[in-house]
């Protein structure tokens, strides 16, 4: 069967004409062209637009590469600062231990800290130089919150201990108890002003007025408030931790037995009662039940001594 012939026939405006003779064949091969012209645009089109999209997409990655790289350096350094403070936290608690005559946290384990087994495996998507760089991060973080743990407990430690210190500084004997006085008569061995022997003088006399106020030395506890013969009117103080403090010879005493009294309360008047030659008062002090010398428990600023 033969194929269709076409005649095709363009008129111009001066009526000059002219025509085209096409085959079937011809107009298939010029459709099909133009087909595979566009298809090759759109593909073309299709590819520049991937191409496009790629390299947006490696532009935007490469951004955030950038800025995450940036934001790495700036841990590593906000990271090293950390380090270093915590080095000095480390050095400053070793110091308040020794101050403190406390044992010191062996290096050992301040470089481990305290805290448990850390999981790691949420960077294993990561590349390999990525997850190695968060890793050893995350472990420098882990490190340092388990030395501000320890140094926390550190802390707790040191200031239960400077509570014991302060309570125990509180109580020990440490003042004069008649400000401004001086030693008329020292701890020691002398010569008795009644029975003119050498006999052991087992306190200090502080030379003052009768009526100066007498002042507790340190905290503690009113154990005896009353007349005792040879030391006249006496108060004594139970300070704790071995101390005891007596204060005799007084004119008037100004607390009871069993009272509560605070380093620097008044709680007598000098006087010259008991075995007194003149108005002073007598002033012991007593560790574990041995009387020792008060000089070392009072720091005067003119010292004299018969």
């Amino acid at each position: 069967m033969r194929g269709r012939h076409y005649n095709i026939f363009i008129i111009t405006e001066k009526n000059f004409y002219k025509s085209f003779y096409l085959s079937d064949r011809t107009i298939f091969s010029i459709f099909l062209f133009f087909s595979i012209i566009t298809t090759l645009a759109i593909i073309l089109f299709i590819y520049n637009t991937n191409v496009s999209i790629t390299e947006m997409k490696q532009n935007i990655a490469e951004e955030q590469h950038h800025e995450y790289l940036k934001k790495i350096a700036k841990l590593k350094n906000q990271i090293l600062e950390l380090k270093t403070q915590l080095q000095n936290q480390i050095h400053f608690d070793n110091k308040q231990r020794n101050f403190l005559k406390m044992a010191s946290i062996h290096p050992d384990i301040w470089s481990m800290g305290i805290g448990g087994r850390n999981d790691y495996k949420k960077f294993a998507n990561l590349s390999f130089y990525n997850r190695k760089t968060l890793e050893n991060l995350n472990k420098d973080i882990d490190i340092m919150k388990g030395q501000l743990t320890l140094r926390e407990r550190s802390i707790r430690e040191i200031e239960d201990k400077l509570i014991q210190k302060f309570e125990l500084w509180k109580r020990i004997p440490s003042i004069n108890p008649v400000p401004g006085s001086e030693i008329s008569s020292g701890f020691g061995y002398r010569v008795d002003p009644f029975e003119k022997d050498v006999r052991m003088h087992e306190g200090l006399d502080l030379s003052a007025p009768k009526g100066t106020p007498v002042y507790a030395t340190g905290d503690g506890v009113v154990i005896f408030a009353d007349w005792n013969i040879g030391y006249g009117y006496v108060v004594d103080i139970d300070h704790g931790y071995g101390f005891v403090t007596r204060y005799a010879h007084l004119s008037k005493i100004l607390v009871h037995e069993g009272e509560n009294v605070k380093r620097g309360q008044m709680i007598g008047r000098v006087g010259g009662t008991g075995r007194a030659i003149c108005p002073h008062l007598h002033y012991e002090v007593i560790v574990a039940g041995i009387k020792v010398n008060p000089v070392n428990y009072i720091s005067f600023k003119d010292v004299v001594i018969d």
